[in-house]
């Protein structure tokens, strides 16, 4: 959250923090300013005050309507100057940015993050600055989502979910033919048909499909990295992951889903993998509340699947199958960033929205996960991937 800067900018102990880019390269430009467009801007917030955006003029004009942000620093004479002695802009920057900091930066000591240019950088310490990285300074505070971002997360899994109903439809209304091939409208059904669908139902709902989507059939899903090639064909009995994160165009924040589909007859070894993940989820869910440690709920969920059969490298490293990735990650701007599931101290809070994706692989059968996006809010976690059901047998 916004509220969280200041605190956090007392802890890493910096007077002020200062990046640039555009909202369309860098996800924290784009949190930091409201400001949607692929103009380059320059951020400084000092400690304690407003922050302000520094650009040329016909940018900040953009920005006055578009961001919530307030104050503005003009910087169309420096660049005017730079011009007319026949320079170039980017071999003069120290000249713009040393006018913003003389007019608005009184402290000592610089904070910037680790996506801040290096020579940018090494600008600022030729200028007689004290630049200090502070990492994740902007990513903790990312973490906890406003009411409104988990709104508009909310958002994007509506439109996420639907996808993934409306091929599972396509899945429900194929024949299993010869050597168990599903059949649609007299066709295989393969992968890139699956993957057109999905695409074209979230662009109608305002959202894009990533190209790393994860539709994985059968066997192949044993790999949870495995994102399935165009035509691979779907089998009747065979699950299929189905892994989708898409981003809504507008607003840039994404959601991230996860079902397993099988048509057809079950197999015994792939219903107790439903099972098992079916039930890891709720215990991880069950478990998750603001103030626990992360790995509590890890544990939750890979217990749970040890209770069912099932190995984990959380419980032995060393697992060759079972669950052989984390318990999952937060959603937001980007579709991986804090808080971390990896976390052996760090607990969960009010704020935090992220996708819990337990998974169990054999590698003769492939594959079984299970995605769902929550938020701690009011102590406990929301679910906001609803109106799906999270086993899909059709």
């Amino acid at each position: 959250m916004y509220e969280d800067l200041d605190p956090l900018m007392e802890r890493y102990g910096i007077d002020a923090l200062l990046t640039c880019g555009s909202a369309f390269d860098n996800p924290s430009v784009y949190w930091l300013t409201g400001f949607r467009s692929t103009d380059e801007i320059i951020y400084l917030k000092n400690r304690g005050d407003a922050p302000l955006v520094a650009a040329s003029f016909l940018a900040l004009e953009r920005v006055v309507k578009e961001s919530f942000i307030t104050h503005t620093h003009d910087f169309t004479d420096v660049v005017l100057k730079i011009l007319h002695e026949n320079k170039k802009v980017n071999d003069n920057m120290d000249q713009i940015y040393g006018s913003l900091l003389r007019a608005q930066f009184s402290g000592k000591i610089l904070g910037v993050p680790d996506e801040f240019p290096a020579s940018l950088l090494v600008m600022l310490q030729k200028m007689g600055y004290t630049v200090k990285v502070v990492r994740d300074l902007v990513l903790e505070a990312r973490a906890r989502k406003s009411v409104k971002e988990i709104k508009t997360i909310k958002k994007a899994g509506d439109a996420t979910t639907g996808a993934i109903m409306q091929v599972v439809e396509m899945v429900k209304n194929s024949t299993i033919g010869a050597n168990k091939v599903l059949m649609h409208k007299g066709n295989p059904l393969t992968v890139g048909m699956i993957k057109l669908a999905l695409e074209h139902f979230l662009l109608d709902r305002g959202a894009e499909s990533s190209e790393d989507a994860i539709v994985a059939v059968g066997s192949k899903a044993f790999d949870w990295h495995y994102l399935g090639a165009q035509g691979d064909r779907f089998k009747g009995g065979a699950p299929v992951i189905m892994d989708v994160f898409p981003r809504l165009k507008l607003e840039r924040y994404v959601a991230d889903v996860t079902r397993t589909v099988v048509r057809g007859p079950v197999p015994r070894r792939v219903q107790k993998m439903f099972d098992a993940v079916a039930a890891a989820a709720e215990a991880s869910v069950d478990a998750l509340t603001d103030g626990t440690l992360i790995d509590k709920v890890n544990l939750a969920c890979v217990n749970t699947l040890k209770q069912h059969g099932f190995d984990s490298r959380r419980l032995n490293p060393d697992a060759k199958d079972g669950m052989t990735h984390g318990l999952g990650h937060g959603i937001g701007l980007e579709v991986h960033e804090l808080p971390s599931m990896y976390s052996r101290e760090e607990p969960f809070l009010e704020g935090h929205v992220m996708a819990i994706e337990p998974g169990v692989y054999l590698k003769s059968v492939g594959g079984v996960r299970i995605e769902n996006d929550y938020a701690v809010t009011k102590g406990r976690a929301r679910r906001l991937t609803t109106g799906i059901d999270d086993i899909l047998f059709v």
